[in-house]
């Protein structure tokens, strides 16, 4: 993945349409959201990986191809192929070992 760096009052020309950067601060409160369901709840799982690897196996048993977050030890929302084997287990491939959390839903 790359990245582009713009700074402020650049000019920048994108396929013949040009503009001029400005600064621009975006700051956002903390949100809190709880969502409670009536009647039965949806299945959910958390998996630990304590050691880097760079693959997570995941024996889930929830029946079901589900969400995945993925959080490194240092709880930053990371990336990673998922690989679904089936409706109760799945992979997680990183480019380089990685310890944390997969939080299913």
């Amino acid at each position: 993945m790359s990245s582009v760096e713009i700074k402020a009052g650049a000019n920048v020309n994108l396929g013949g349409v040009s503009t001029t950067t400005k600064s621009v601060a975006i700051e956002q409160p903390a949100v809190n959201v709880s969502i409670s369901r009536v009647g039965t709840s949806d299945a959910h799982f958390v998996f630990a990986q304590e050691q880097n690897a760079e693959e997570w196996v995941i024996e889930h048993n929830m029946n079901k191809k589900p969400s995945v977050m993925i959080v490194d030890s240092g709880e930053n929302v990371i990336f990673a192929e998922i690989e679904y084997l089936d409706l109760n287990n799945l992979i997680i491939r990183f480019n380089g070992g990685n310890s944390g959390k997969a939080y299913l839903n």
